[in-house]
C-alpha cells in the first residue's frame, strides 16, 4: 500500500515523488541564464525534478529547451518564491505548447497579488496550486530532501513582497544548498533561517545580489563554498551590488554569475553536479571547477534509536506517528518509516525530516506495525523503534425505525442512527422488504444522528429504512419491518418537477411534471398549464390522472426522451419557461371556475444549470420545497419517473 501524496493539512507528512526520468544520474542543480530574473532546476539522481521560479515572461522557451535537452518531460513540483513577475512570469509558459514540460504541482506562500502575471499564474495552475509553510519537507525520489525554512516572512512584519519569499534548503548527503528568491536582510528575514540552515556548499544568492540581501549574519552561519547569482547584464538596479560581492568574497565564497553587467557578457547557465554529495563540480561554458563538500570523511556511527514512538488513529484510513528526536555525532538528516500489515514483512512507507509522520490511504479495521529509524548524512541507520496500531472501522447503526412500528402515510417519522468515523449518510426506504429502494436523502451529516422523514402515503407491511455511508463503505437497515397505513385521501395534483433550462438550446426539452399524490384518480380534461405570460397547454378531453401517477408536458415532441412515460406535447407547441425567473401555474378548466390547483415561482438559482431540473424534496411531496434535482440523486432530471429513475 502506498502513502497518499502530500497534504497541506498534514505538515508532518513527507512527500516521496516518483521519478520522472527513466535514466539514472547524480544530483544536478542549474541556475538558468534567463536575464534579469530567476529560474533554477534541481534533478535528483533518480530523475525527479523540481523547478525554482520561472523567470520573467518569455523565459518559458529557455527553460523548456534546457529541460528537453536532458530528456525531462515532466516537473514533479515547482516552487514560486514570491509574486514578482521576474520570478514567476514565465512559469505558466513551461506548462503549455506542443513542447510543454508538464508541471504536476506548484507551491507558493499563498495569498493574492495585484498583477497580470499573478492573475495568469493563478488561472493556469488552478487546482494544482498549494500553499507551503515553514518547516514542511519534501523528498525527491527518496534521495534529496527539500525543507522549507522561510515563507511569508517567518513572522517578520512587512508589506514588501520580497520578504515573503519561499526559501528552501536542499540536502543530498554532505551537500547542502539554499534557494530563496528575493529574501531580504532588511527587513531582516534572513536571520530567522540561520538556525535551521547550517553550513552550505551552494548559496543561490538572494535578490540577484542586492545590497539588502545576503547579510553577514546569514553568511556567517552558512559560509557557502560557492554562490550562484542570477542577474541580467542590462539591469538598471546595479545588481550584483559591490556591497553584496564584497560580503561573499569576505566569506571565501566562489562567485558564479549567469551574466556580467561589468563586462556586458552573457556567461550562460551555471550547472552543478554531484554523484554522491561528498564532492561536486560547477561548470559554466568552458570553465569547470571541482569542490569538496564540508564535513565529508569517514562516519560509521549510527544515530540513536528514535524515542517514545507513539501511534494514534486520525480516522479509519489515517494513522499518525510521533517520536522523540535521535542524536548523532554529525547530525540526523531524517527518519525512515517502515510499515507491516497484519504482522507481515516490513517495507518502506515513507521518510520524514521531522519527528512525525502521517500515513494515509490505509484500510479500516487493519493492524499496522511500524518501525522508525534515524539516518545520518553518511547513510548510517539506527536500530528501529517499533509500535503497532489498528485503524478503526467505520460503522453505522439504525436505531429507529427498527421493526414493529406503525406509521400513517403522509405523517412525519423520525429516522435515527449512531455512527463512527462517517461524515455523511445516505437514507433510503423500501416498501417490499428490500426488493427496491427509494432515496429519502442523498447526503445528511452523520453527526446529526437523526432526520425527519415524511412517510409516503403507500400502504405496506414490509417497510424498512436503510442508512449508508455516503462513500458506500458501510450500511445498516431496520432490524425488522414496520407498517405504513395509507389514508383514504382524495385526488391531489401538484407540480413535482420542472425543467426551465433545457439541455443545449432546444426549448422542446423544457418540461413540467404533474403528480397526483392523492388516493383517488382525477379527470384533468380542460385543465391549463401556464407561465407568467399566458396559457401554454390545455389538457385534452379524457385525460385522467390515476392516484400516484405522473404526467409530463414537454415544450415540443423532439424534446421527449425515449421511454418517458405518460408524456405529452404542449398544445401551444411551447412552454416558454425563462431561465432567470418565471411562475408556473396549473388551473382547473373554465367550466370548473379556473381555480388554481398549484403554482410555483422560481428564480435563476433553480434554473441556472443546463439540463438540471428543479424537483420537490422529498420527491412527490405536496409540502416539500423545490431543490436542484442533482441534490436528490445523481440524475440531472427524471421526467415521468421518481428522482432515482424508478416508476411512480
Amino acid at each position: 500500500m502506498l502513502t497518499r501524496p502530500w497534504s497541506l493539512l498534514r505538515p508532518l507528512l513527507l512527500l516521496t515523488l516518483l521519478p520522472t526520468l527513466a535514466w539514472s544520474q547524480g544530483l544536478r542543480f542549474t541556475t538558468l541564464d534567463i536575464g534579469q530574473g530567476d529560474a533554477a532546476v534541481l534533478i535528483a539522481p533518480g530523475g525527479c525534478v523540481a523547478l525554482f521560479d520561472g523567470g520573467p515572461t518569455g523565459s518559458g522557451t529557455t527553460i523548456k529547451a534546457y529541460l528537453k535537452s536532458l530528456g525531462v518531460t515532466n516537473i514533479d513540483m515547482a516552487f514560486v518564491s514570491h509574486m514578482h513577475a521576474d520570478h514567476m512570469g514565465g512559469i505558466d509558459e513551461v506548462d503549455v505548447g506542443t513542447n510543454a514540460v508538464s508541471i504536476d504541482a506548484v507551491y507558493d506562500h499563498g495569498g493574492t497579488y495585484n498583477s497580470s502575471a499573478y492573475d495568469e499564474y493563478v488561472s493556469h495552475f488552478s487546482g494544482r496550486r498549494n500553499t507551503v509553510y515553514r518547516g514542511q519537507s519534501f523528498s525527491l525520489c527518496g534521495q534529496v530532501t527539500l525543507t522549507v525554512v522561510a515563507a511569508n516572512g517567518n513572522g517578520v512584519s512587512s508589506t514588501d513582497e520580497n520578504t515573503k519569499s519561499v526559501t528552501v534548503k536542499i540536502s543530498y548527503g554532505a551537500f547542502d544548498a539554499l534557494v530563496g528568491g528575493d529574501l531580504t536582510s532588511s527587513p531582516d528575514v534572513e536571520s530567522t533561517i540561520v538556525a535551521s540552515v547550517g553550513e552550505l556548499e551552494l548559496y543561490k544568492v538572494h535578490h540577484h545580489g542586492s545590497r539588502n540581501s545576503s547579510g553577514n549574519p546569514l553568511l556567517d552561519a552558512t559560509n557557502p563554498t560557492v554562490s550562484f547569482i542570477s542577474v541580467g547584464r542590462d539591469n538598471t538596479y546595479g545588481h550584483p551590488t559591490p556591497e553584496c560581492l564584497e560580503r561573499l568574497t569576505a566569506h571565501g565564497s566562489d562567485i558564479w554569475q549567469t551574466e556580467d553587467p561589468a563586462t556586458h557578457k552573457l556567461l550562460g547557465h551555471i550547472q552543478l553536479s554531484s554523484s554522491s554529495g561528498d564532492t561536486f563540480v560547477v561548470t559554466q561554458g568552458t570553465r569547470s571547477v571541482s569542490y569538496v563538500s564540508k564535513g565529508t570523511g569517514p562516519d560509521t556511527q549510527a544515530p540513536s534509536v528514535p524515542g517514545a514512538l507513539v501511534a494514534s488513529a486520525l480516522s479509519s484510513t489515517e494513522l499518525s506517528l510521533s517520536w522523540n528526536a535521535s542524536t548523532d555525532n554529525r547530525g540526523v538528516t531524517g527518519y525512515r518509516v517502515y510499515r507491516s500489515i497484519n504482522g507481515g514483512a516490513y517495507s518502506l512507507a515513507g521518510t520524514s525530516s521531522t519527528t512525525g509522520f502521517v500515513d494515509l490511504g490505509l484500510t479500516a479495521g487493519v493492524t499496522y506495525g511500524y518501525q522508525v529509524t534515524a539516518v545520518d548524512a553518511a547513510g548510517n541507520e539506527s536500530s528501529p523503534a517499533s509500535v503497532s496500531k489498528r485503524t478503526p472501522a467505520p460503522a453505522i447503526t439504525v436505531t429507529s425505525p427498527n421493526g414493529g412500528e406503525s406509521q400513517p402515510g403522509g405523517g412525519a417519522m423520525a429516522i435515527t442512527w449512531t455512527s463512527q468515523d462517517i461524515s455523511n449518510v445516505k437514507l433510503e426506504y423500501t416498501l417490499n422488504n428490500g426488493g427496491t429502494w427509494q432515496v429519502i436523502a442523498s447526503s445528511v451529516a452523520a453527526s446529526t444522528g437523526g432526520y425527519t422523514w415524511v412517510v409516503p402515503n403507500s400502504a405496506s407491511t414490509a417497510a424498512r429504512v436503510r442508512a449508508t455511508d455516503a462513500f458506500g463503505s458501510t450500511s445498516d437497515m431496520s432490524n425488522g419491518t414496520f407498517t405504513i397505513t395509507a389514508s383514504a385521501t382524495p385526488a391531489r395534483v401538484i407540480l413535482n418537477e420542472m425543467l426551465a433550462n433545457e439541455p443545449g438550446s432546444d426549448t422542446d426539452g423544457e418540461f413540467v411534471e404533474l403528480v397526483n399524490v392523492g388516493g383517488a384518480a382525477i379527470d384533468i380534461s380542460g385543465w391549463t398549464l401556464s407561465d407568467a405570460t399566458s396559457v401554454r397547454h390545455t389538457f385534452a378531453t379524457g385525460t385522467v390522472l390515476a392516484a400516484g401517477q405522473a404526467i409530463v408536458v414537454f415544450g415540443g415532441a423532439t424534446g421527449i426522451p425515449s421511454g418517458t412515460p405518460n408524456a405529452v406535447v404542449a398544445s401551444t407547441s411551447t412552454l416558454s419557461l425563462n431561465n432567470s425567473s418565471d411562475t408556473v401555474r396549473v388551473k382547473t378548466s373554465t367550466a370548473q371556475g379556473a381555480a388554481t390547483i398549484d403554482s410555483f415561482s422560481y428564480t435563476s438559482s433553480l434554473a441556472s444549470q443546463d439540463g438540471v431540473s428543479m424537483n420537490r424534496s422529498p420527491d412527490a411531496s405536496a409540502t416539500g420545497g423545490f431543490v436542484l434535482h442533482t441534490s436528490l440523486s445523481s440524475r440531472s432530471a427524471s421526467p415521468g419517473l421518481r428522482v432515482n429513475g424508478t416508476a411512480f
